[in-house]
C-alpha cells in the first residue's frame, strides 16, 4: 500500500506544518523502533531467546516503560548527533582550523563517542532489569552469573542459608 500525502506547497504554513508532522511522526516511529530494538538486542543476550522472539519479548518489557524508553534513546540519539555534528563542521568542513587542532578535535569527539557508547550499553542493561522488575519477573541469577564467566570477586557464596556462619571453620 502506498500512501501519498498531497500538499499544497503554495501556502507556506501549510507545508511547513505538514513538514513537521511528518517529521515529528518519523521521530516517534524512529525512537521507539530503536528503543525496541536496543533492548531486544540486550534480551538475546541475556536470555536464550534469538531474532523475533526476542522482538516480541522486548515489546511485552516495553510495556509501560515506554515514556522513559523514549526519553532516553532519545537522549542517546540527541548526544550522538551533536558529537556528529561538531566532528563534521570542525574535523571533516573545518578549512578555517590548523590540521593539527582538527586532529586533535577529532580524537577528542572519538572518545566521547566511544564512551557515550559504553555507557549506553550500560543504561540498555540497566533498564532491562528496570522493565523485568516492573513486571514482576524474576531475575535468574545463576543464569547471569554464568553469562559474565563466573566471575564472584571477593563475594564467596553461602552454603546454607545462615548468613552468620563463620566460613573459615
Amino acid at each position: 500500500m502506498l500512501l501519498i500525502i498531497a500538499v499544497d506547497t503554495q501556502n507556506v504554513i501549510l507545508f511547513l506544518f505538514s513538514v513537521v508532522v511528518v517529521f515529528v511522526l518519523f521521530l516517534v516511529v524512529h525512537v521507539y523502533i530503536s528503543a525496541l530494538w536496543h533492548l531486544a538486542s540486550v534480551v538475546s543476550v541475556l536470555e536464550p531467546v534469538y531474532g523475533l522472539a526476542a522482538m516480541k519479548k522486548s515489546y511485552e518489557l516495553l510495556k509501560g516503560r515506554t515514556q522513559m524508553a523514549f526519553g532516553l534513546v532519545f537522549g542517546y540519539l540527541a548526544i550522538c548527533g551533536v558529537i556528529s555534528g561538531l566532528f563534521s563542521t570542525i574535523v571533516v568542513h573545518g578549512g578555517d582550523y590548523g590540521v593539527l587542532s582538527r586532529i586533535l578535535v577529532g580524537g577528542f569527539l572519538v572518545g566521547v563517542l566511544v564512551i557515550v557508547n559504553l555507557v549506553g550499553l550500560l543504561v540498555q542493561s540497566v533498564f532491562y532489569y528496570v522493565c523485568k522488575s516492573f513486571h514482576h519477573q524474576g531475575i535468574d541469577k545463576g543464569a547471569l552469573y554464568d553469562h559474565l564467566g563466573g566471575y564472584l570477586g571477593e563475594y564467596v557464596p553461602l552454603k546454607s542459608s545462615i548468613q552468620m556462619e563463620n566460613l573459615d571453620a
